[in-house]
């Protein structure tokens, strides 16, 4: 029985392992990797408290080294929902480092009925930096216009440092 299930688990792992080998596909891979136009998101697990994070973007390259890019993140809470809607325009100075400048609008989505607070408006300026096609490090400073105090998050300004690793 025990050989059984060592072989059942070796073949689960091979299938497994298989199935996160990237397609082979080359008209695909290089129509991808021409184009200007891209996309990219992502979306965490479900938690304890049934909240899902998720976040996409679309861009485009205009030339070699301005783009422009939506984005939305979508984030649920026990009371609430949060949306983030943004249009960034990125300008590479060089190879790698980049300046951002956009705008955004941020609101809450009530679950039960209670009033929401008003949308909020934010101007965003930073910039990033490309360590390789699949780590990026950014910083940005978030201004907000109305100041409105949206749930917890409610601050007339943001400093906030990220990084993404794609794999």
């Amino acid at each position: 029985m025990i050989t059984l299930v060592r072989i059942v688990f070796l073949f689960l792992c091979m299938v497994i392992g298989r199935a996160q080998n990237p397609n082979s596909n080359q008209d695909y891979v290089e129509s991808t990797e021409t184009s200007d136009f891209y996309t990219d998101g992502f979306a965490y697990p479900v938690f304890m408290d049934n909240e899902i994070h998720s976040q996409y973007s679309i861009g485009y390259k205009l030339d070699d080294k301005f783009m422009v890019e939506l984005q939305n993140y979508y984030d649920t809470y026990r009371v609430f929902d949060v949306q983030k809607v943004s249009i960034r325009l990125k300008n590479y100075v060089s190879d790698k480092l980049y300046f951002v400048n956009g705008l955004a609008m941020e609101r809450e989505l009530d679950k039960h009925g209670f009033d929401t607070a008003k949308p909020r408006y934010i101007m965003t300026n930073g910039f990033g930096y490309d360590v390789n096609k699949n780590v990026m490090m950014e910083v940005n400073h978030d201004l907000n216009f109305n100041k409105s105090n949206l749930g917890a998050y409610g601050m007339p300004s943001l400093l906030s440092v990220k990084s993404k690793i794609k794999f």
